[in-house]
């Protein structure tokens, strides 16, 4: 089975391709360059709300370290491309997947394909989206649960894609496990890292039945944008909460309701 990966180049993207590549189920690879990992703060914001900001990212950047390693050496792939952001449905991209012809395309933090690229695609193309769909669908999906104090329905979705973003038939889905002291960053890479390890797994049981049972959405559920989300957010995550949210939970004081999962069994 002919795998090909499209995914961006920060550590988490770099952790996903060693998994793959370590396991035997990496045979081409398609890198996005992605953005700065620190942005600069919006210049109309408050002290308070500036201070906030740059802690936000600031505590991304190391969770990212800590979790993923930044020191991952980068993987020796004959078949490879690398793009920029916006690139992805672009000629020279469906030029590299004709020529590779894959059995079955991963994707993880790229843009949403089109048309013309998924005509070329293979039939299997799994995403793993960073959010439990339906409840958290689209964008900044793993810092959501925690700003509606439920950090419990962190986690991670393995779906097949189809026309709408995160609404295709749900493959897999692996919930965080939440540890005293762990702020918003430490549980979303965390989290992160538990659905990626769920990839290998996977992969040998599609190559041992060449078939995955998938269970479709019954809802649309909630799709965040990246415009719902802004600074101000985050006074209640580092101003009542002090990035304590999860053991706000642990502790008893936040609902204890739990999502129902969609998962294989390997």
């Amino acid at each position: 089975m002919k795998v090909l990966l499209a995914t961006g180049n920060h550590p988490r993207h770099k952790y996903l391709i060693r998994l793959l590549e370590e396991n035997g189920f990496l045979n081409a690879l398609i890198i996005e360059k992605r953005e700065n990992f620190i942005p600069s703060p919006p210049e109309n914001l408050d002290d308070i709300t500036k201070e906030y900001f740059i802690t936000h990212f600031e505590k991304r950047n190391q969770a990212e370290v800590e979790v993923f390693d930044s020191q991952i050496d980068e993987v020796e792939c004959e078949n490879r491309i690398e793009i920029l952001p916006g690139e992805i449905n672009n000629q020279n991209t469906i030029d590299f997947i004709t020529k590779v012809k894959p059995d079955i395309l991963i994707t993880f933090g790229i843009g949403i394909l089109q048309q013309n690229f998924l005509s070329v695609a293979p039939k299997e193309i799994w995403n793993i989206h960073g959010g439990l769909s339906p409840w958290y669908k689209g964008a900044i999906t793993h810092f959501w649960p925690s700003y509606h104090l439920q950090p419990q329905f962190t986690g991670c979705t393995i779906h097949y894609i189809n026309s709408k973003i995160d609404a295709g038939a749900i493959i897999h889905q692996t919930p965080a496990v939440l540890e005293y002291n762990d702020g918003l960053h430490q549980l979303s890479c965390k989290a992160l890292k538990i659905g990626f390890e769920t990839i290998v797994p996977l992969l040998s049981l599609m190559c041992r039945s060449n078939n995955i049972k998938a269970i479709n959405q019954k809802t649309t559920g909630k799709l965040w944008l990246k415009k719902d989300w802004a600074p101000q957010h985050l006074k209640l995550i580092y101003g009542l909460y002090e990035d304590k949210i999860v053991n706000a939970y642990l502790n008893g004081e936040l609902s204890q309701n739990l999502p129902k999962l969609i998962q294989q069994k390997f």
